[in-house]
């Protein structure tokens, strides 16, 4: 296959082809691929006196570099970013509010049930925060904070996208590319 020096291409097999390189970002000798270096340089990693790097794409994708569309973000080429796993926060969400419906049962105002549960105080000698023996009073003019408690559990939660495994080489030999 004619091809230039330095096309990635993705293969289905699990192995480089004569005269490829898997590009998992290992570090090749200068003097050994001299025509390779003349392209890549150190993008990729090397001290760029006796080594330079290969693209890394283990556990990557590949994006197009420049401006992405609908953003201002620039992408160089070499420039890696990205995280396989976040831990959101409450930060993180939207600010909302969350609605509490209460429902007050006369039937469960003291002396009207044989337990407590589900129950509230409905006598001001019973407990200092009923002022009414009334139940449906009982709530009237209460203000302050309701907490619900907290959501989550502080996981890192994977970012991962559907994703199919294939083996992604670099060519080391082949066409030198004539920049224009």
């Amino acid at each position: 296959m004619d091809c230039y020096i330095g096309t990635v291409s993705a293969f289905g097999f699990y192995f480089a082809p004569l005269n490829w390189a898997y590009c998992n970002g290992a570090l090749l000798n200068i003097s050994s691929n001299s025509a390779l270096f003349a392209i890549l340089g150190t993008t990729y990693g090397g001290n760029g006196t006796s080594t330079f790097g290969l693209p890394n794409l283990n556990g990557r994708v590949a994006i197009h570099q420049g401006t992405q569309p609908g953003t201002q973000n620039n992408y160089v080429i070499g420039q890696t970013g990205g995280a396989t796993s976040v831990t959101l926060n409450s930060a993180n969400l939207p600010a909302h509010t969350h609605n509490i419906n209460v429902t007050i049962n006369a039937n469960n105002a003291a002396g009207n049930i044989a337990s407590p549960a589900d129950a509230f105080p409905a006598s001001n000698t019973i407990s200092p925060y009923a002022s009414t023996t009334s139940p449906t009073d009982f709530l009237n003019g209460v203000s302050g904070t309701i907490t619900l408690g907290q959501t989550g559990s502080g996981i890192p939660m994977s970012t991962t996208n559907p994703s199919l495994t294939m083996n992604y080489c670099i060519a080391l030999y082949g066409i030198f590319p004539v920049r224009n």
